[in-house]
């Protein structure tokens, strides 16, 4: 009688979901960021990286409040 093996396929998680478009990220596959508050952001999004985009329209928020203080 043959040794029989067997064969473990990698487990798959669902990580969690871009916060700009939403796109699934997987534990499988690389291109994805988390921040310090927790947020999950594409690397690699449909337009660029959904992450620069954050960190842009933060920039701009953080600006225009600075704006209005004044």
């Amino acid at each position: 009688m043959a040794n029989k093996t067997w064969n473990k396929s990698k487990a798959l998680l669902i990580c969690g979901w871009c916060n700009v478009c939403q796109k699934e990220l997987l534990s499988n596959e690389g291109g994805w960021i988390v921040n310090a508050e927790k947020k999950h952001f594409c690397h690699d999004g449909r337009d660029g990286s959904c992450f620069d985009k954050y960190v842009i329209e933060q920039k701009n928020v953080a600006e225009d409040a600075s704006y209005e203080r004044n």
